[in-house]
C-alpha cells in the first residue's frame, strides 16, 4: 500500500496458548473494534506468531490453516493487507466493511495417524 496516512495498523500476536478457534474469534473481535472506531479506513493486519512450530521447525496445522485458508479465503476480504509469519497478502479488491460479528467454527478432524482413513477436512469458517 502506496499510502498509508488513511490506513489503521491491526495488531495481533497469537500466543502458544490460543489455538485456531481462539485466535479466529480474537482476529475478528479487533476487526469490528477497528470499524467502529475508524468506520471505513483501510485495515492493515500485522500478525505474529509465538510457539505453534512442530518438530520440524514448520507451524503447526493451527497456524498453517490460520494463515493459509482463513486469511486467503475468508479475512482477507475484510482487510487491505495482511503481514504474517507464511508472507503478505494484498486484498485484490476494496475491503469489505460488513464484518460479521461472530463466527460459527467447526472442529476439523485431522487425518487418521494409521493412514488407512480419510482425512475430514471441513472448513472451520
Amino acid at each position: 500500500m502506496k499510502d498509508r496516512a488513511d490506513a489503521i495498523a491491526i495488531v495481533h500476536k497469537v500466543l502458544a496458548s490460543e489455538d485456531f478457534n481462539r485466535t479466529a474469534q480474537i482476529l475478528l473481535v479487533l476487526l469490528n473494534k477497528a470499524q467502529l472506531q475508524h468506520p471505513g479506513k483501510k485495515r492493515c493486519l500485522y500478525l505474529e506468531i509465538d510457539g505453534h512450530r512442530n518438530l520440524k521447525g514448520d507451524f503447526d496445522h493451527d497456524m498453517l490453516e490460520l494463515q493459509t485458508k482463513f486469511m486467503g479465503d475468508f479475512l482477507l476480504q475484510f482487510l487491505t493487507r495482511v503481514e504474517m509469519p507464511s508472507g503478505s497478502i494484498q486484498n485484490p479488491n476494496p475491503q469489505n466493511d460488513l464484518i460479521p460479528e461472530n463466527l460459527s467454527l467447526i472442529k476439523v478432524d485431522p487425518p487418521s495417524s494409521d493412514g488407512l482413513g480419510e482425512s475430514k477436512m471441513t472448513p472451520r469458517f
